[in-house]
């Protein structure tokens, strides 16, 4: 097996769009697809744009956004290992919203639109993990309107709750930040210097520890607290 096509395989193999689908229709996805590769700034997808693939990031990070005026830009999502983007605009026949835009040196695998659109009408699970990931969509969206009516104090403890992961210490969870704080603060509407306030708040409080892009969560739920009803900027 060349190296192109175990690279697409493993991705693929990795994909919660693909869990229980059988290893033939994995096969034939891994011929209906190609590697992409962008360095750090590349335009994977243009606003305006007919999508004609399926994304999965293979490593590395891409941001949505959309271009405000005076050049301003508006974060609409940051996505890493094992994200998909272009569902929506394949299954709408549709052209794309947002840009989407690497954060650094990233592998994707662009899975052809008619393969993704043959696949929904033959295989159940298919198009069952599909649906899944678009209700999922759906809810995110419906929460990041709630989120942007929150205090933000409160929406940075959401977002570092939403992403914590357990770790080998007990009652500690860690937050690994994919991206600088400079986009984060973009990410979550805020201004760099308050989410550098913000985070010296909650280590002064004990609620976090902060070692570079890696935030150790020393009181989830004090956080969880804050990010429900606490006080914020």
């Amino acid at each position: 097996m060349n190296a192109p096509i175990h690279l697409v395989k493993g991705v693929l193999d990795r994909l919660p769009l693909l869990e229980g689908v059988s290893p033939e229709v994995v096969r034939e996805l891994v011929t209906q697809s190609s590697v992409v590769r962008t360095r750090r700034g590349g335009v994977i997808v243009r606003r305006g744009e007919r999508v004609l693939s399926v994304y999965a990031v293979g490593f590395g990070t891409v941001k949505t956004r959309l271009l405000q005026p005076r050049g301003s830009e508006l974060v609409l999502g940051l996505l890493g290992a094992g994200a998909t983007f272009g569902k929506t605009e394949v299954m709408l026949d549709a052209p794309s919203r947002v840009d989407v835009v690497a954060l650094d040196d990233t592998m994707l695998v662009a899975i052809r639109a008619a393969c993704v659109l043959a696949l929904t009408e033959r295989n159940v699970r298919f198009s069952r993990n599909l649906a899944r990931a678009l209700a999922e969509r759906n809810q995110a969206l419906v929460a990041e309107l709630e989120s942007g009516k929150l205090r933000s104090g409160q929406r940075l403890a959401a977002y570092l709750d939403s992403i914590a992961e357990p770790t080998a210490e007990p009652g500690v969870l860690a937050a690994r930040l994919a991206v600088s704080k400079t986009l984060l603060a973009a990410r979550l509407g805020i201004k760099k210097e308050t989410l550098s306030r913000l985070l010296g708040e909650f280590a002064r409080d004990g609620l976090i520890e902060v070692s570079g892009r890696t935030i150790a969560i020393r009181d989830a739920l004090g956080l969880r607290q804050i990010a429900a009803s606490g006080p914020g900027a």
